[in-house]
């Protein structure tokens, strides 16, 4: 059997010993050492192709103990995707392209192509919101059609500089989070000002620009609903929990990073919404979890799991916000959902050992 053949390599950034998500990588160790697989934390960047080994850490006695792995036969990439992502996109690259390894998915590349993807669609394209790549003509053109309207960075994460622009009897008021994900709020008096503001705001990024929808409760408070789809023990895609992210009221995201809460979908619903609309949304969300991963996994390539970011709208419309293949899990801690929380951490592992029992010469 070859060396690392019933290993699982968690990839994700490290600095010397630190690195996010420990608590889950723990957990995903334990639960991998119960079906016999080794399961270990890795940087791309740690990788020495020529004797197939890396350096990482795996949790053991009681903490993360630095050791030296042969690559693994599977990755389990959780190299979130940002400003510094180029020091690590050739390594990724390069394990990508290894005959001998397996990557249990394939990160999506951004909010962009997996519109365009999703576009392709005749179901999924009907829960999309217009979108287009920002300039200040589409901007300006979008601001003037629909009277407020949101750009959101292509590559960004935790609602950070997602920002609704809206015209007032006064000129324009911006609204939302900024590069250190604190809250803002800015008056412009007139178009100068408001093309001035947005080159500033977006300068060296690329975004993009849709119209702002009322996603929010009548008290003005922002949500979302995050559905967990992952694949299971036998290759399947299965829904793992879905969940509402209640956000600040002074803020227009419902992302948890800026101090939001979460409470089961349901019992939601059933205080927004009359019976026959909760029902129609609950089915409209369950159509979407299944038939999104199934098309984006054609388009895309091999996917292991989503977080699917679904928004509804005051009059009960069901909107498609964002799709991550990278999520995460709080929100089903929050809301106490311990099938849900036991689901989304053992579901990657379940998966890993089906594709072994696929591979040839896995065992």
């Amino acid at each position: 059997m070859r060396a690392g053949a019933r290993s699982l390599g968690i990839m994700t950034r490290c600095q010397g010993s630190h690195f996010v998500d420990k608590g889950y990588y723990k957990k995903l160790t334990l639960y991998g050492r119960k079906r016999g697989i080794r399961v270990f934390v890795f940087s791309p960047r740690q990788v020495d192709f020529s004797s197939r080994t890396v350096k990482g850490f795996e949790y053991r006695n009681g903490s993360w103990q630095a050791d030296v792995f042969p690559l693994p036969a599977l990755i389990y990439d959780r190299c979130f995707v940002g400003p510094s992502y180029r020091h690590y996109k050739p390594f990724v690259e390069k394990l990508q392209n290894d005959r001998h390894i397996t990557f249990l998915g394939h990160g999506l590349s951004g909010k962009w192509q997996v519109h365009q993807m999703l576009s392709k669609s005749p179901l999924l394209s009907s829960f999309l919101p217009p979108t287009e790549i920002l300039s200040f003509p589409t901007f300006h053109d979008m601001l003037q059609k629909y009277g407020a309207v949101v750009i959101k960075p292509m590559a960004g994460t935790h609602g950070i500089g997602v920002v609704r622009i809206r015209e007032t009897k006064s000129g324009y008021e911006a609204t939302g989070r900024n590069r250190e994900n604190r809250p803002f709020r800015k008056q412009i008096r007139d178009t100068a000002g408001l093309k001035t503001f947005v080159a500033s705001f977006t300068s060296g990024r690329k975004f993009l620009v849709q119209p702002y929808l009322k996603l929010h409760t009548p008290d003005g408070t922002p949500f979302d609903v995050r559905v967990l789809v992952q694949k299971n023990g036998q290759g399947d895609w299965e829904t793992t929990g879905k969940a509402v992210r209640l956000g600040d009221r002074r803020s227009i995201t419902s992302n948890l990073h800026g101090g939001g809460k979460a409470e089961p979908l349901s019992a939601f619903l059933a205080r927004h919404f009359r019976p026959a609309a909760k029902l129609r949304i609950e089915q409209t969300v369950n159509q979407v979890a299944q038939e999104l991963p199934r098309f984006l996994e054609e388009c895309h390539g091999r996917l292991v799991e989503l977080g699917i970011d679904v928004g509804i709208d005051t009059a009960g419309n069901v909107w498609i916000i964002e799709v991550n293949s990278r999520p995460g899990r709080t929100v089903f801690r929050l809301i106490d959902d311990p099938v849900a929380k036991h689901h989304s951490i053992t579901q990657p592992v379940r998966y890993a050992h089906y594709l072994m029992k696929e591979r040839v010469g896995g065992y």
